[in-house]
């Protein structure tokens, strides 16, 4: 499981002026060592969550960070934030007309900026984090997505929700359902449960299309949560944003059991720390910096590159403060079933693209 990060890492970075919308600013990195021949340029575009987020712009922002900190890579690193979906494509364009080597663009919504940006820049690297959707087949060479097993974290997540149930019921309350990352996190919570309790039942739903609200309907997501507990369940996993989130406040409320989605949200959102006993965590720093490193190193990937159980790409978050309410045996199983996943003597059953 990854180990906690600390926050106080972006507050130290936050000390450094942010500017947002393309005005030109950014949050700036250290330089590279002056032993390095050559100091790669790299930069990053957030989505309008911006790096405080404590969630997918913060966290590739760590994977951005840690990759210049690492000598060997002789990275220099600088984060623009968006404030609107149009400053995609001018933040990008920054980057590009200031001769980056490597621009790292965060989440779906900015993907079709990135790929026009890799089509009309073939010497520039750009990796998308958490899309890989390309209509060319093959993509630009000089453009990777950076995608996860989501089905595995789910998978976990749902082992030990199996093991700490006591009421036989769990639930979760997902995004929609034509996401397919979404699917692959409630399959494999629903397959991890019925694996550590065959007796264990699996609640569940996704978000109708909503538009606006999609992935964004807390309130939403508590009545369905609250509904689920009036059924049984004791434990909830939130899959689907802030729609999730609404669910985690509903456990908080009614003082069950929430699971968390994505990055550590005992981190991303402390107001139901009280009823968090772990998230199904991407780990995207992992990812962000293995991009960076292929850059580098010349051994550079384009198309698709996934992160798994092997490589360290996905896991659970530690249990924080429910370390205590989770007994020594349980932890020991989810933790060899970690270790099954990750040397592939184990398999989901949730089929992937």
């Amino acid at each position: 499981m990854k180990a906690f990060r600390q926050v106080a890492v972006l507050a130290a970075a936050a000390v450094i002026a942010l500017a947002c919308g393309g005005s030109g600013g950014g949050t700036s990195g250290g330089g590279s060592s002056s032993s390095c021949s050559k100091t790669y340029k790299v930069g990053l575009v957030t989505d309008v969550g911006k790096l405080s987020d404590k969630s997918f712009n913060y966290d590739s922002w760590q994977g951005v960070l840690n990759a210049q900190k690492d000598s060997s890579l002789c990275v220099q690193a600088r984060a623009i934030e968006s404030s609107t979906q149009e400053d995609y494509p001018k933040n990008i364009a920054q980057f590009v007309d200031q001769k980056y080597d490597m621009v790292v663009t965060v989440g779906f919504k900015l993907g079709d900026a990135t790929i026009a940006a890799a089509k009309a820049n073939p010497t520039v690297k750009f990796a998308m984090v958490d899309y890989a959707d390309f209509t060319d087949k093959p993509p630009p060479t000089n453009l990777v997505g950076l995608v996860f097993q989501e089905d595995q974290p789910g998978f976990l997540a749902g082992a030990l929700a199996g093991l700490q149930t006591k009421s036989n019921t769990i639930a979760y309350v997902a995004g929609l359902e034509s996401v397919p990352a979404v699917v692959k996190y409630v399959k494999g919570y629903t397959n991890g449960a019925k694996m550590t309790n065959p007796n264990v039942k699996v609640l569940g739903i996704y978000q109708p299309e909503s538009g606006p609200k999609d992935f964004n309907d807390p309130d939403w997501g508590l009545q369905q949560a609250n509904t689920f507990f009036g059924q049984g369940a004791d434990i909830i996993f939130g899959v689907g944003g802030n729609t999730g989130n609404g669910a985690l406040l509903a456990a908080k409320q009614k003082s069950k059991t929430c699971i968390g989605v994505d990055v550590d949200q005992f981190v991303s959102y402390p107001d139901v720390a009280s009823c968090l006993m772990t998230s199904a965590e991407k780990h995207l720093d992992i990812a962000v910096k293995q991009s960076i490193t292929n850059m580098v190193k010349n051994s550079w990937q384009s198309g698709t590159l996934t992160f798994d159980a092997k490589n360290n790409g996905v896991g659970i978050a530690p249990y924080h403060d429910y370390d205590s309410k989770v007994s020594t045996d349980v932890k020991a199983k989810v933790s060899d079933i970690a270790t099954k996943l990750k040397d592939g003597s184990l398999a989901t059953g949730v089929s992937t693209p």
